[in-house]
């Protein structure tokens, strides 16, 4: 359960840094950060700041899905099967009605 977490949280996040959103994020974050050392770092250095994002993106992207999808190693092909409804027992010795007229057995 937590890896699968993990793997939402790394999927969320690389939506965030993909390279088109970019284009609205980074200039919003040097916008907010400007006149600081960061602002100035973000500013300087556009290209830089985009390729990582780009490589964030791809590797966070196919870490997160494959987490998120990634089943127990426990569960067999069995966990995956539905319950088989069995019948309600005879009540006082005779059949409910209601099940018998669902199953076509009408007494």
């Amino acid at each position: 359960m937590r890896r699968k977490i993990v793997g939402y949280a790394l999927a969320a996040s690389a939506v965030v840094a993909c390279p088109c959103h970019l284009a609205i994020i980074l200039p919003i974050l040097i916008g907010l950060l400007g006149g600081t050392a960061l602002g100035a770092a973000l500013a300087a250095h556009t290209g830089l700041v985009v390729a990582g994002a780009s490589a964030y993106f791809v590797a966070a992207l196919a870490v997160g899905l494959y987490l998120a999808g990634r089943k127990k190693k426990e569960q067999g092909p069995e966990a995956c099967r539905r319950p088989v409804q069995q019948p309600a027992p005879p009540i006082n010795g005779r059949e409910d009605p209601a099940l018998a007229a669902t199953v076509g057995e009408k007494r």
